[in-house]
């Protein structure tokens, strides 16, 4: 018996000449929350249809508890799909659209009342089975849609952008709820989202997508602060990208950036004297240099206030653009000043240079 309740080895996908998937292995275990995260277009969905076996793959292997479901139908996995769109059944109350697919495998009305019952109950509905789907907001729907895929009791559940069409109040609300309940009930969640707070609020660990490519999977802590290049640093979270040379100073490592000599953290091997490195800082972490510090030269381009954070806009001599943010601190600033910029070493990571993939 395999350690991962579910596998998928170096999954290739391509629609006619067009690379959607470029060699993704995943292995996960039973009860874990997994996110797909990743802008449109970078292969999250087609992954959740290959492994649900709505979609065949060009090459490599899924397996569910160590058995190769490859050619596998929908109906021989044991998992389950909520989407984006509901896909309630219109003409079909509450009751039996939950109930819809223990109809299809024969369960008696009394087993099928049962379910339901405790369906709705799980999903905080009860009471609801004689509702129609118009009768209802967007957020019962999805938890209504969710309840249709609990009830048949999926090893897996594979969610695709399910809580996208709601808004964000509810959708906060909802990412909690589906936390809760995936603990609760101990499933396997494979969630799919290009929300990067909802990934790092909800998820055990993060796959980052790029071009049909995992650019890192870790813990969401690990991806936030210790992303492996600058696509994954740039697309999780806000972080500004340094480029320059290693040096070395007292045995410690440094970026040297223009004329500043500013202290990095690595957490793989050590570059030598000289290399051309980057360096991930988030914006949080980015600061002002005081006086007798090195820091970056750069003059203020841009002040503005999101949600009770202040964001400075910035441009080093170079021309490179970074940015600021603050919360409750209004900078004595203002565009056209002059300032050195610096950061800790803890809050500055080696990351590797963004490529083509």
């Amino acid at each position: 018996m395999s350690d991962y309740i579910l596998e998928c080895r170096d999954i290739y996908k391509s629609f006619g000449d067009t690379p959607v998937l470029q060699g993704i292995s995943l292995s996960v275990r039973a009860g874990e929350f997994i996110t797909l995260l990743g802008s449109s277009g970078c292969g999250k969905t087609t992954t959740l249809r290959i492994l649900a076996g709505l979609e065949s793959c060009d090459r490599g292997q899924v397996l569910l508890e160590g058995r190769d479901v490859t050619n596998d139908p929908p109906e021989k996995r044991n998992m389950n799909m909520v989407f984006q769109s509901y896909a309630l059944f219109p003409h079909m109350n509450v009751g039996a659209n939950i109930g819809y697919g223990l109809r299809l495998k024969r369960k008696s009305r009394a087993e099928i009342r049962t379910a339901v019952s405790q369906a709705l109950e799980l999903v905080q509905l009860p009471g609801y089975e004689d509702r129609m789907p118009s009768e209802l907001s967007g957020g019962q729907r999805q938890r209504i849609a969710i309840a249709r895929a609990l009830v048949n009791e999926p090893k897996v559940l594979l969610l695709d952008e399910p809580l996208g069409a709601l808004d964000l109040q509810l959708r906060r609300q909802m990412q909690v709820e589906l936390k809760r309940l995936q603990k609760r009930l101990g499933i396997t969640f494979i969630y799919i989202t290009h929300d990067q707070e909802e990934a790092l609020n909800m998820s055990d660990r993060i796959a980052v997508m790029k071009n049909g490519v995992f650019q890192q999977l870790d813990s969401p802590s690990v991806v936030y602060d210790r992303p492996k290049n600058a696509y994954v640093a740039r697309f999780v979270g806000s972080a500004n990208v340094l480029e320059g040379r290693a040096a070395r100073r007292d045995g410690a490592l440094f970026l040297r950036c223009g004329q500043a000599l500013l202290p990095v953290s690595c957490f793989g091997e050590e570059p030598e004297e000289g290399a051309a490195i980057c360096a991930a800082v988030r914006s949080e972490y980015l600061d002002f240099a005081g006086e007798g510090e090195e820091g970056i030269p750069a003059v203020v381009k841009e002040k503005s206030f999101a949600a009770g954070m202040l964001r400075i806009a910035l441009e080093t001599e170079a021309g490179q653009e970074l940015i600021a943010s603050r919360h409750g601190i209004d900078y004595a600033l203002s565009p056209g000043d002059r300032v050195r910029l610096a950061f800790s070493r803890e809050h500055a990571v080696l990351v590797e240079a963004e490529d083509e993939n």
